[in-house]
């Protein structure tokens, strides 16, 4: 007869006894993580998942007094990549390499040194949107896009001497965009995401800090003007074979400048051409010459040294002076004192120049705003040099009745012509768009404005020295 299995209910009871004891463990590790250690447990997700995002303030569009776009910012992307992911997945570094140009070696070199704790780093900055769409089809571990603006320009090189340009980060770097930088730049805001384990976003949290966007700027120049203005610089500037050359066009009422430009310029859109960065006609002093010459008569018509006709001898058309010896072109002879401004002739305006106290005629032009800032608001603009002295020499005297020994910018220059044409009221100049009539200053009474400028008149005649300044149909006063 066979015996029946063998049963060891003591081999059942220790098995039975492992179990339950492995059971109780798990139960008791789920218990402590999901309860005891929940905030631990909570801390260590968010440290993988949970990041602060920026969100870029637009920086603020800069517009011409008609309101079109001269700097805007255009959204572009930037490749970032959190490092201690990115690391552990170097077989998919090659992937990157034809779409940012990034080879694996450089994304080695840039992840060596970075400090343990380090989140974020960038790979390539302001990427067009097809390639940044290109990068996130690729699905690098690690590797996400961030939303920022690069700045555009769409007049080109016409406006780069005013406007200026931005760095990399959309601060600016010359021009209205530096000097307005801190109401242009806004303030950039912070938002907590979620992000899956390649580093994209799929849930906002929310925002920590709201994004304010920049203020927007109208500036008084009309893009129109200022387009045709920069073109004939262009053209006159080959012409006459010259380094350089400015101009600036305003509204004698409001001091608005309506066109100021600077050849040669820059393109503002590339960075590799920002060789050239001045606006001459604000940096750039020089000895005024034979443009100071009405402001000398103004000053003489004002305190009654002389009248519109009163006939001023230039014979023989030089002048010894000091040991110096100062010519006209020719010797013009005899001439009312509106034929001086005519052709501007040297000898009568130091005969005419020679009736006023120097001290009293440093004076008055310094009254003009030769001693000042024009009130543009354009940055880098200079002060220039205007003699200050008690004691004047014969042929300091002299020279300072056709413009040399001093020095200003076009800005002043412009502003002083300007109150000619505003008859006698001397007004701040601004690039904003706005009326500083409020602030004018009369320096002079309007009737020696008027009749100063119908001298000036003569000037663009046919028998004057800028006769193709001459525009038909057309009032025209020049110098």
């Amino acid at each position: 007869m066979n015996a029946g299995p063998y049963y060891a209910p003591a081999r059942d009871i220790v098995i039975l006894s492992s179990i339950a004891i492995a059971f109780v463990l798990l139960a008791t590790r789920a218990v402590q993580l999901q309860v005891a250690d929940t905030d631990l447990l909570q801390k260590e997700g968010n440290a993988r998942f949970l990041r602060n995002e920026q969100v870029t303030a637009n920086r603020g569009i800069i517009r011409d007094r008609n309101g079109v776009v001269l700097a805007v910012s255009t959204p572009v992307d930037s490749v970032w990549a959190e490092p201690n992911i990115l690391k552990l997945h170097p077989n998919r570094w090659s992937n990157l390499e034809h779409v940012i140009g990034l080879e694996p070696n450089a994304i080695a070199a840039r992840l060596e040194n970075l400090e343990s704790d380090r989140q974020f780093i960038y790979l390539k900055r302001a990427l067009i949107v097809d390639h940044a769409k290109e990068v996130m089809d690729l699905a690098v571990p690690g590797v996400a896009l961030q939303r920022e603006y690069r700045r555009f320009y769409p007049f080109g090189s016409s406006v780069a001497n005013l406007i200026g340009f931005t760095d990399i980060d959309d601060h600016g770097l010359e021009g209205i965009e530096f000097t307005y930088n801190d109401s242009l730049t806004g303030q950039h805001g912070i938002r907590q995401v979620i992000q899956d384990r390649k580093g994209r976003v799929v849930e906002t949290i929310g925002d920590l800090q709201r994004v304010r966007d920049g203020e927007d700027i109208t500036l008084s120049i009309d893009s129109r003007i200022q387009q045709i203005v920069h073109q004939t610089l262009i053209n006159t500037a080959i012409e006459h074979k010259a380094t350089s050359a400015s101009a600036v066009i305003i509204d004698v009422h409001t001091g608005e400048i309506l066109a100021i430009s600077t050849v040669p310029s820059f393109n503002p859109n590339e960075s590799s051409s920002r060789h050239t960065t001045h606006n001459y006609s604000a940096r750039h002093e020089y000895e005024p010459g034979s443009v100071i010459k009405p402001f000398i008569i103004a000053k003489a018509l004002l305190d009654g040294k002389v009248l519109s006709n009163t006939i001023i001898d230039t014979s023989p058309g030089v002048i010894q002076i000091e040991g110096f010896q100062i010519r006209d072109f020719r010797n013009y002879g005899e001439l009312t004192v509106g034929g001086v401004i005519k052709k501007s002739s040297n000898i009568g305006a130091i005969k005419i120049g020679r009736r006023i106290p120097p001290t009293e005629l440093a004076s008055f032009l310094g009254s003009l705003g030769f001693r000042d800032l024009s009130g543009s608001g354009i940055i880098g603009e200079t002060s220039g040099s205007f003699p200050q002295r008690s004691i004047w020499r014969s042929s300091e005297h002299a020279t300072l009745t056709y413009g040399y020994g001093f020095s200003i910018t076009m800005l002043k220059l412009v502003r002083a012509y300007a109150m000619l044409g505003n008859g006698g009221k001397l007004t701040p100049l601004t690039i904003l768009a706005g009326d500083r009539s409020d602030e004018s200053t009369l320096v002079m009474p309007n009737f020696v404005a008027r009749e100063v400028t119908s001298m000036l008149e003569t000037v663009v005649s046919r028998t004057g020295t800028a006769r193709r300044a001459k525009v038909p149909s057309y009032r025209v006063s020049g110098k």
